[in-house]
């Protein structure tokens, strides 16, 4: 006999799944499919639950589909005729627009969002300056450049259309050749390895450093080359600001920013380090010192937890992000975007990056950018 809790359990399982928004659409509207389990559930023993209940189970929408759904509706709704979102820095937040709906399984040749995709992506490349440089036109610096490097090389490994594909390829190779000469600038020791705020800087921190290193990685994972040296020297960089604590500092050993642990954390797996005394002392600080809806820099601590220990621990990923999906869902706003959490100080960034960094937390567990891929 097949109970409530079963029945219950196997169709939220379904729809826990990578794919299992798919899995309900074809269920939802595959009357035939639906007559058959019904009949099939009736048949051996299934009468707790009546037609009324079963349908409602198959077509139920999970609270972090729903919270997904409703943010990126926001973000569509905030487009601009020429495709930019987001003031002021109108690339950088055009590009963390474009990467949640590809973090969510949407692409630009997707029938339903892929025109809406394909111009914010002509905004972001209308961003990029002769010498190959995204951060000039729109005064984000570094950060922006990291930040559209990465979604050009997501957008990349999603394309089906050869004309984008084109563009998207050639601007990304010009974008990362700027990445992987900024690198190369001579630094003091402490600094060697990592980035700072303009391309010839002699300087580095952690969390301008996160950007570059993720859009190199999934740059090699879209079949840009990208000097192995470049990667190995900003994962050294980044274990020389992890104390042996687990502490993460900010541009030196011994600070300890919540915020910058699950990018730590990343760095450690990209260098394939992830079993190292490090990465499980990150994890340690992760469990024991859990995000709340409050404090500095909560939307990037959300987005990199989650990647943190989602491509880096993906077994303690499993049981820290119920935790962390449950403080985002629970605080978003009726029109889908997220406020700004008491104590935080994203404020002046806007609620186009406040949107689209809790969309791509919500979305980690779906995999589907080259940036999770190992």
């Amino acid at each position: 006999m097949i109970s409530r809790r079963d029945f219950g359990a196997a169709v939220a399982a379904a729809g826990a799944r990578p794919g299992g928004r798919h899995v309900r659409r074809h269920l939802a509207c595959g009357g035939v499919l639906l007559v058959v389990i019904l009949a099939v559930a009736s048949s051996v023993g299934a009468a707790d639950l009546s037609d009324q209940e079963v349908l409602a189970a198959l077509t139920s929408e999970p609270p972090r589909a729903r919270s997904i759904r409703l943010g990126l509706a926001f973000l569509r709704g905030r487009q601009r005729p020429d495709g930019a979102l987001g003031d002021p820095h109108r690339t950088a937040l055009s590009a963390f627009a474009v990467m949640a709906h590809l973090a969510a399984g949407h692409t630009p040749g997707d029938a339903e969002h892929g025109a809406w995709l394909r111009r914010s992506l002509d905004a972001v490349l209308a961003g990029q300056d002769e010498s190959g440089y995204f951060g000039r036109l729109d005064n984000s610096r570094m950060y922006g450049h990291g930040i559209a490097t990465l979604v050009l090389a997501e957008a990349l490994g999603t394309c089906r259309d050869d004309d984008l594909e084109d563009r998207l390829r050639r601007a990304l190779v010009r974008a990362v050749a700027v990445t992987v000469a900024a690198a190369r600038v001579v630094k003091p020791p402490e600094h060697q390895g990592g980035w700072r705020y303009h391309p010839t800087e002699g300087s580095s921190d952690l969390s301008l450093s996160g950007w570059q290193v993720m859009s190199l990685h999934a740059s090699q994972q879209v079949g840009v080359a990208v000097p192995a040296e470049v990667i190995t020297g900003a994962v050294d960089y980044a274990r020389r600001l992890i104390g042996p604590d687990g502490s993460v500092g900010y541009d030196k050993t011994g600070d300890d920013h919540a915020a910058l642990r699950g990018l730590g954390l990343l760095c450690l797996g990209l260098g394939h380090q992830e079993r190292s005394p490090q990465a499980a002392r990150i994890a340690d600080r992760i469990r024991s010192d859990p995000i709340a809806w409050q404090g500095p820099w909560f939307f990037y601590r959300a987005y990199y937890e989650a990647v943190g220990l989602g491509r880096t621990l993906p077994e303690q990923w499993a049981i820290y992000a119920p935790r962390l999906e449950q403080v985002l869902i629970s605080h978003q706003a009726q029109d889908g975007s997220w406020p700004n959490p008491p104590g935080d100080n994203e404020a002046g960034h806007g609620p186009v990056y406040a949107t689209s960094m809790a969309v791509l937390a919500l979305a980690m567990r779906q995999g589907l950018l080259p940036a999770y891929q190992r």
